[in-house]
């Protein structure tokens, strides 16, 4: 092959190189006669979820309602087993910093990092679940995001941290006679 017909061969393969990359396209909103509207954009066909649009139901994926605040009830009913569930992903994911109770001394800040406000604290007594549901997600101060955790755990999480802080801090007025009773004998 001649120097002149290898030249003449890679023009051609450049050439249709190139026919393949500029292939023919619309711009949106351009006129499309292929279709009998002549319009180019399309609807999706039914039952598609659009990427990014899924997440609609603010009070199961952000913890807020249709006002924006933070809700004080759960998107879903909070079961035994959801209880259980919760314990257990607290166990794994939170314990190492919040410790097994959320008093915030985990193994993580006896070895040095910086302790987390325990749960029983004032300001998150009475926080709404929404709100404490919006910390595991994001996350807060050296706290990091949690939202890799599927969105039903994380609430799970929320519904356990409330029986820590609930379990820490119960007016005798909640418990049944056999827990009073238990309580008096403890106090002689």
């Amino acid at each position: 092959m001649s120097r002149a017909d290898a030249v003449a061969l890679l023009f051609a393969l450049a050439a249709c190189e190139q026919k393949m990359r500029d292939q023919a396209r619309l711009d949106p909103l351009e006129p499309a006669p292929f279709f009998a509207d002549d319009m180019e954009a399309r609807n999706s066909p039914a039952g598609v979820v659009p990427r990014g649009q899924a997440r609609l139901d603010r009070h199961l994926w952000q913890g807020r309602g249709a006002d924006g605040l933070f809700v004080a009830t759960y998107p879903f009913a909070i079961t035994r087993a959801d209880l259980a569930r919760g314990e257990q992903r607290f166990a794994i994911h939170c314990t190492p910093c919040h410790g097994r109770l959320g008093a915030g001394d985990g193994v993580a800040v006896q070895r040095g990092y910086p302790a987390p406000l325990p749960f029983t604290a004032a300001r998150l007594q009475g926080a709404p679940v929404g709100h404490l549901f919006d910390v595991v997600t994001h996350g807060r101060a050296t706290m990091p995001d949690y939202d890799h955790i599927d969105v039903y755990d994380r609430w799970r999480i929320v519904a356990w941290v409330q029986v820590l802080q609930l379990s820490q801090h119960a007016p005798a007025a909640v418990l049944g006679a056999d827990d009073r009773m238990h309580l008096v004998e403890a106090r002689r």
